[in-house]
C-alpha cells in the first residue's frame, strides 16, 4: 500500500538530505551504525526519494515499509548530528526535524507514542492522566 505525505519544499530537501548523508556525508559510518539493519533499504530508497523531490510535487509517495525506513533514516541523522550540528548542517532546528518525522509517524502509523490516538486516550484515562 502506498502512502502519500505532503511536505513543503524545505521538508522534502531534508528527507533527501537525510538519505544522501547516510551514504556520502562526513559521518557516514556513524549514521550507518545507527541505522543498522535498514542501511540497504535506505540505499535503495535514496534515488526514489530524490526523483520525487526533483519533480517539485507537494508530496512524496512511498510504501509503508519505505516510509518506515525513511523515518529511521531521518532519526539516524537527527541523532547522529545532534542538536548543535543539525541546524548548522541542515538549517533545521531539532524541533523542526522532529516535526517532519512526526508527519511520517502520524501518516504511516496514525500513532501517538507508539499507540493509535484512541489507544493513547484510553491508556491515559485508565492511568488517570489528564
Amino acid at each position: 500500500m502506498n502512502i502519500k505525505i505532503e511536505f513543503n519544499e524545505r521538508e522534502q530537501w531534508l528527507l533527501s538530505f537525510a538519505l544522501m548523508n547516510i551514504f556520502g556525508g562526513g559521518s557516514t559510518n556513524v549514521l550507518q551504525d545507527i541505522l543498522g539493519k535498514h542501511v540497504e533499504s535506505a540505499r535503495l530508497l535514496e534515488s526514489k526519494v530524490e526523483v520525487q523531490v526533483n519533480r517539485k510535487h507537494s508530496s512524496i509517495e512511498l510504501t509503508s515499509n519505505e516510509w518506515r525506513v525513511m523515518y529511521e533514516s531521518l532519526n539516524a541523522v537527527i541523532y547522529g548530528l545532534g542538536p548543535c550540528e543539525l541546524p548548522t548542517i541542515t538549517g533545521f532546528t531539532l524541533q523542526e526535524a522532529y516535526d517532519v518525522n512526526l508527519k511520517i509517524c502520524v501518516a504511516v502509523w496514525g500513532a501517538y507514542g507508539g499507540r493509535t490516538w484512541q489507544e493513547a486516550l484510553d491508556f491515559r484515562s485508565k492511568q488517570h492522566i489528564p
